[in-house]
């Protein structure tokens, strides 16, 4: 009885395992494919990373762009702090003074930033912010390092191509001195106390132009040892055939006792120079302000020394 019960069996038990196989069929290709999502997946990363990337670039580009603009910007307020162009030329670049001006003044353009601070120095000295068109015409300065050795430390001449153009010569002796950073500030500094300075239609006389020189020298902390003077009788004659730092030394007695004076005489300097235009810089006598008796207790009354 057992044996058919048996046999009848193994068709339904067929059946049941063919239904569990459909199933787990049916259950694995719902699935989606799993190549599939992960090349959905790359492509989505891959989109994403480009995208990134693409605006990173346009950070950068617009933060570079900025940098540039930030650059021009900069460079332009330089171009018109200057008020003029500047040249820097070396006449002897074999020597070892010329080795040395290009080393220390020329490769890390310190000359440009010496000439700049001297020319701003000697601007505000002699004139007001406001004096405008009163203000000397310079549009151009060469500082050149000669290749001989000259008289004194620098000389200042007129540019022959540019009418509101000079040169100034500064000696190779200059680059020998033990402290050569203030030696060439000093002499670069008088050579833009010239530049600056009118000279009554060239007609000035050399004795004022070097004295005013000395005394913005002097002023800016550069002046050279004090020499004794001693005014004779002829008070109209007080600067002639004196030491530049002797007419210095006068030029700011007279701009101690009437202030402003020096400003005064190079403004009267921007017109033909006569006997009167330091009398008329002062408003009195030059006289009266620069000599007084030597010794008010002796005798000796012939002779008269700068109080």
């Amino acid at each position: 009885m057992l044996t058919p019960l048996v046999t009848k069996s193994l068709p339904i038990l067929s059946l049941v395992m063919e239904d569990q196989r459909h199933c787990r069929s049916s259950t694995v290709l719902s699935q989606p494919l799993l190549p599939t999502a992960v090349e959905r997946h790359d492509s989505h990363g891959r989109a994403k990373l480009v995208n990134s990337i693409m605006a990173n670039s346009g950070i950068a580009f617009r933060l570079a762009f900025l940098f540039l603009i930030a650059t021009l910007s900069i460079w332009a307020s330089y171009e018109s702090s200057k008020g003029f162009a500047i040249t820097i030329l070396n006449q002897a670049p074999d020597s070892p003074a010329g080795k040395r001006f290009d080393l220390f003044y020329v490769s890390n353009d310190k000359a440009t930033r010496v000439v700049l601070n001297a020319s701003n120095f000697v601007e505000h000295l002699l004139y007001l912010d406001d004096d405008g068109d009163a203000k000397k015409p310079v549009s151009h300065v060469t500082l050149r390092l000669a290749a001989e050795r000259f008289p004194g430390e620098v000389n200042v001449l007129p540019s022959g191509e540019d009418p509101h153009g000079f040169v100034i010569d500064v000696s190779p002796q200059v680059m020998e001195a033990s402290d050569v950073d203030r030696a060439v500030t000093s002499s670069v500094l008088r050579g833009m106390a010239r530049v600056w300075l009118w000279d009554g239609e060239l007609a000035a006389p050399p004795e004022i132009l070097s004295g005013a020189v000395e005394y913005i020298a002097a002023a800016a902390g550069f002046g050279g040892a004090e020499v004794p003077i001693r005014c004779g009788r002829d008070h109209g004659k007080w600067f002639e055939k004196k030491d530049p730092r002797a007419v210095a030394r006068l030029l700011g007695l007279c701009e101690e006792r009437e202030e402003g004076f020096i400003r005064r005489l190079n403004g009267a300097m921007r017109s033909k120079w006569h006997d009167r235009t330091v009398d008329d810089a002062l408003g009195k006598q030059a006289g009266q302000c620069l000599c007084v008796p030597a010794d008010h207790d002796s005798n000796i009354n012939h002779g008269y020394l700068i109080s």
